[in-house]
């Protein structure tokens, strides 16, 4: 089970996009840093860093989503800041010091990760909460500090939020676009083979998407031709996946979706593919408010996130311990490490998350020591440190190695000015205890009980059936109830033996459900 994702390490997804988001994350990181440059404030420049850093999250999601997805992430920023800096003031210099920044590390980057996977965040989870906290709380700080430092935290965040969802003036309906492209494309591979549940399944999930991003669409963009288009062009999906339905070539549909992408009018695909409204957008607060009273009443509310984030918080206190043990300097990055690893939320994906961070930290550590090594001027070494960081953002969805293949100087680079060190060893000590936490992740992963991944699967099963057999029939709420169906079933998967996951009973059960589904389209 270690070894069943193991290709996927190595693997590079070239779909986008990369560009855009990375300019974002470059222009919310270049101006902060250019200003504290000019002002002679350089002992704000890990608050602002990581003020910037809430720019990452949400990249491909619309525009009115990523808006709220970005207000959020950037309040739980300055809180994870806030949490380091406490501690670096308060505790700094007691012998608690390493233990109490250890367990915060730890707790911000579990409920970070829970969250995230929660509302289905994506990439990097509850990483970059978990680092803030690490590095702040090491920081050099007295109560005066306070201040200037969540300022200059909250405003890096706030100027993160306009670059990014100022670009809805220019991007458009760029994703809804792309999302109405792999719905398409989706569909053609469904169509292709029709006795493929899985291929069937991903149209769905494909399509479920698509409307989400269509039903989110500001007032300037909804109604119009090109809006109008990609609705009918993503209800025709569902339509042409319905017996009876009219002829039409996979090649066809791969067309129309290359049409999709580019912007450019759409054809016909249906007979009954116009006068259609994208449904609502499927809300969040209700997956809050279950992890929520899961946490409260974890009994009786039976999340498996709540066992994921106790194995995260458990696999980075531990790694975190053991490197402060061993006499490593900045042992919170072992913590980190940890935190990253486990963003999969399986053991068999995690092994392949432990393998990219090991990789391109080794070469990243080098990079970051060349540089350091070559004692730059400030200028010099802010304009690295932007340009690094816009690296990762273009690299990191083609492959997670090569984007810590940027993303590790950066982290050299912010310690550094954060906290002067000889550059050998703050490489040295990066490569340790990244190796290091990258292995607990995994043991944890391995070892830890695994039986509420299980359940989740039996919980989800129970609920296709009962919306399968439903009078009359709730097409989105079946629809939802798949996709969580199969995602169980699929992280599940990588738990647990082969032989105790309800396999028949997830096959018959899909099959049945999207029978139904077909024919009240029909």
């Amino acid at each position: 089970m270690l070894t069943r994702n193991l290709p996927d390490a190595y693997r590079f997804r070239l779909h986008g996009p990369f560009l855009w988001p990375a300019a974002r994350t470059l222009l919310a990181m270049a101006v902060p840093l250019v200003l504290l440059l000019l002002t002679d404030r350089l002992d704000l420049l890990p608050a602002a860093v990581f003020g910037a850093l809430s720019s990452v999250y949400g990249r491909a999601e619309p525009y009115y989503r990523h808006a709220r997805t970005l207000g959020a992430v950037a309040v739980g920023m300055v809180l994870a800041v806030a949490a380091g800096e406490l501690i670096a003031v308060y505790a700094g210099g007691t012998p608690a010091h390493e233990v109490v920044a250890l367990v915060a590390t730890a707790f911000v980057g579990a409920a970070a990760t829970v969250l995230c996977a929660a509302v289905k965040v994506g990439p990097p989870g509850g990483l970059i909460f978990a680092f803030a906290t690490g590095a702040c709380a090491h920081l050099p700080l007295t109560t005066a500090d306070l201040g200037p430092h969540l300022a200059v935290a909250a405003l890096c965040a706030a100027f993160a939020w306009t670059v990014n969802v100022a670009g809805a003036a220019v991007i458009g309906l760029t994703p809804q676009r792309r999302a109405a492209a792999t719905a398409l494309n989706a569909t053609a591979t469904a169509l292709a083979a029709r006795t493929d549940l899985t291929a069937r399944h991903q149209a769905a999930v494909a399509v479920d998407a698509a409307w989400n991003g269509l039903a989110l669409v500001g007032e300037r963009h909804r109604d119009t031709a090109e809006h109008r288009d990609l609705v009918r062009a993503v209800h025709a999906c569902e339509l042409l996946l319905t017996p009876g339905a009219p002829e039409i070539t996979p090649a066809e549909l791969r067309a129309a979706a290359v049409a999709a992408a580019a912007g450019e009018p759409l054809p016909e695909l249906h007979p009954a593919g116009g006068g259609v409204l994208a449904p609502p957008p499927a809300s969040r607060w209700p997956v809050i408010r279950d992890v929520l009273r899961a946490a409260l009443r974890p009994r009786r509310g039976g999340s498996w996130l709540l066992p994921h984030g106790l194995r995260v918080f458990t696999a980075a206190l531990l790694a975190g311990t053991i490197a402060d043990l061993l006499g490593f300097g900045h042992a919170y990055w072992a913590a980190v490490s940890a935190v990253s690893v486990l963003q999969a939320t399986s053991t068999a994906t995690s092994v392949p998350r432990m393998l990219q961070r090991v990789t391109g930290t080794v070469f990243g550590v080098l990079v970051g020591a060349a540089v350091l090594g070559a004692q730059p001027t400030l200028w010099v070494l802010l304009v690295v440190l932007v340009l690094l960081q816009w690296g990762a953002e273009m690299t990191v969805t083609i492959n997670y190695g090569l984007g810590l293949l940027f993303a590790t100087p950066v982290a050299l680079l912010v310690s550094a000015l954060g906290t002067p060190a000889d550059p050998g060893a703050l490489a040295a000590n990066r490569f340790w205890t990244t190796l290091l936490g990258a292995a607990v992740a995994v043991a944890a992963a391995w070892s830890l009980p695994n039986r509420a991944w299980l359940s989740r699967v039996h919980t989800a099963l129970a609920r296709v059936r009962a919306l399968s057999t439903a009078e009359p029939v709730h097409p989105p709420a079946l629809r939802g109830a798949l996709v969580e169906l199969h995602e169980a079933y699929e992280q599940a998967a990588g738990e647990i033996r082969p032989a105790l996951l309800p396999t028949e009973a997830l096959l018959t059960t899909s099959r049945a459900a999207y029978a139904r589904l077909d024919a009240r389209r029909a």
